[in-house]
């Protein structure tokens, strides 16, 4: 098995780096206070391509593979992070439609999605519904040949920007996943409030809000699947999202090796650069050690999506579960080679930091991985 990219993948991910210095570095720390229209820069993003990458080109994209995907954002989070939940979701929808929706609704949503022109968002979440599906309590009742949507989902990213979203409901005894057209013309009445962004740790530049359905009626081919269909739906959409989620934790962790090599070669202390001291050599080698085992669990279960999609939910949980927790262990570390400099509010460690503990948590915690793979080992 041959573990390296392509000639051609190395020649697309150095373009992706290079979109990513050039358009996301500059607006990197503006795009976490809000200070830069992410809805704009996600337009940006689209019109060079990069928000329909595995979009299909009769529908408008790339055609590309889902591991051209996962370069692009593994580049893009070596600068900002939190791009990397925004894509999530917003890919996640996309593959879902790819793979389970009609052809009306790719041919209605798969190119504005590839432009960026609408942005889409997965709305699971309750106060009393994480990990646990079956306690949704978001109601889909089916009246005069519409659907009717009554809840409250919680942590939804990309929500007070979003055009289109996936949302998880209850309909009866059975789950149901609808894809919701939040275009006003496609609403035939009832209402959708959107919280204001959730003050958090980290992955600031995306939105995390609450959202409350009213009486929210959809047409009818709103509706992807019940019961177990729509179990198996929402289990993709969430592999796909922790996989997209995986590659931001290389960017990350990739761009603290950097920082915290620079500081070793410049930075002098006892007359030497403190590269020179074994203490912060070892922290380095560990680094990049956990840093490739991180990259190659990714790369593989990108490779499964599109390969080997029956071994893509146990690969993608690995990958989400070491990948945070790799960003997680050895932001810190860089940031102790860093000393003060690592800490001050301009440091970009400082934001990567905070920015690692939270993808430990989103999209399915790191003990949620564990469950799966317990799951798949049939225990």
């Amino acid at each position: 098995m041959n573990t390296f990219l392509s000639a051609s993948q190395e020649s697309l991910k150095e373009k992706y780096q290079a979109f990513a210095k050039s358009t996301i570095e500059p607006q990197a720390k503006a795009l976490e206070e809000h200070k830069v229209s992410l809805k704009d820069f996600l337009k940006t993003i689209g019109k060079s391509g990069y928000c329909g990458i595995t979009v299909p080109k009769e529908f408008g994209g790339q055609g590309g593979s889902f591991l051209d995907l996962i370069l692009f954002v593994e580049s893009a989070c070596s600068y900002e992070p939190g791009l990397g939940m925004t894509l999530a979701c917003h890919t996640a929808a996309i593959e879902l439609i790819k793979k389970h929706g009609s052809e009306t609704q790719k041919s209605r949503f798969l190119p504005l999605l590839a432009t960026g022109e609408i942005v889409a968002t997965v709305a699971f979440a309750e106060e009393n519904a994480g990990t646990d599906w079956q306690a949704v309590e978001t109601t889909a009742v089916s009246e005069s040949g519409k659907f009717v949507l009554n809840g409250k989902k919680v942590w939804t990213v990309n929500a007070e920007i979003a055009g289109l979203m996936v949302v998880l409901a209850r309909s009866g005894d059975k789950l149901s996943l609808l894809l919701v057209n939040l275009n006003p013309d496609a609403i035939f009445g009832g209402a959708l409030s959107c919280s204001p962004d959730k003050a958090r740790l980290g992955l600031r530049s995306c939105y995390l809000n609450d959202v409350e359905l009213k009486g929210l009626k959809m047409a009818e081919d709103s509706l992807l699947g019940t019961d177990a269909q729509a179990i198996a739906m929402a289990n993709y959409v969430t592999d796909v999202a922790k996989a997209v989620l995986s590659a931001s934790c290389i960017g990350l962790t990739e761009a603290a090796l950097k920082e915290s090599v620079k500081h070793a070669r410049d930075r002098k202390q006892f007359g030497v650069n403190i590269g020179q001291f074994q203490g912060i050599q070892w922290k380095l080698a560990d680094i990049s050690t956990e840093l490739e085992g991180a990259r190659l669990q990714t790369y593989r279960a990108a490779w499964s999506h599109d390969e080997r999609p029956e071994n893509f939910r146990r690969f993608s949980a690995m990958a989400k579960l070491f990948a945070s927790k790799v960003a997680k262990v050895h932001s810190g570390e860089a940031m102790q080679v860093l000393g003060t400099f690592g800490i001050s509010a301009d440091s970009a460690l400082e934001r990567f930091y905070r920015d690692a503990k939270m993808t430990e948590i989103c999209l399915g915690t790191s003990e949620a991985q564990k469950l799966v793979l317990v799951d798949e080992l049939g225990i």
